[in-house]
């Protein structure tokens, strides 16, 4: 799938997001990171993986550096809560982290691409982050509950 920006969304990032969706069992994944190639014409599958911390991947992505700086990236994680009589849920959250000190140039890369991904992807809930606080637990759990459920 081509993006206006020229970026491509290759089936292995979809692929990717569907085993989060539908995988069962202890290796249930957790989070997918995804980033552009370095050569700009598609986005990548960083990492994907079954970690149950949260903290782990808020620090993952927020640590992502490249030639010295800090790197954007897009992140899906598989958010579970209790709405104790309402029951457990869980809601797939779109990131989209585009850090203080990343170039103009990649901004607005990340910028043209980022809804055409979540699109792709069919994710309803969304955050943007520039600084590690926007991802904090609480404001993904907020968000991800529609601010029904309580840190």
């Amino acid at each position: 799938m081509s993006m206006p920006s020229g970026v491509e969304v290759p089936t292995e990032c979809i692929t990717a997001f569907k085993e989060l969706l539908y995988k069962k069992g202890g290796n249930k994944l957790t989070f997918v990171i995804y980033k552009i190639s370095d050569d700009n014409r598609s986005i990548i599958v960083e990492e994907k993986s079954s970690e149950k911390s949260y903290e782990e991947f808020r620090q993952k992505v927020t640590s992502s550096v490249e030639n010295g700086q800090p790197v954007p990236r897009y992140a899906v994680y598989d958010v579970e809560y209790d709405l104790k009589d309402d029951g457990r849920r869980a809601t797939t959250v779109f990131i989209s982290w585009v850090p203080d000190g990343t170039s103009t140039k990649f901004r607005m890369l990340y910028a043209a691409t980022k809804e055409q991904l979540r699109r792709a992807l069919d994710v309803k809930v969304s955050i943007h982050a520039d600084d590690p606080s926007d991802i904090e637990w609480k404001t993904v759990l907020r968000e991800a509950s529609g601010g029904r459920a309580q840190v």
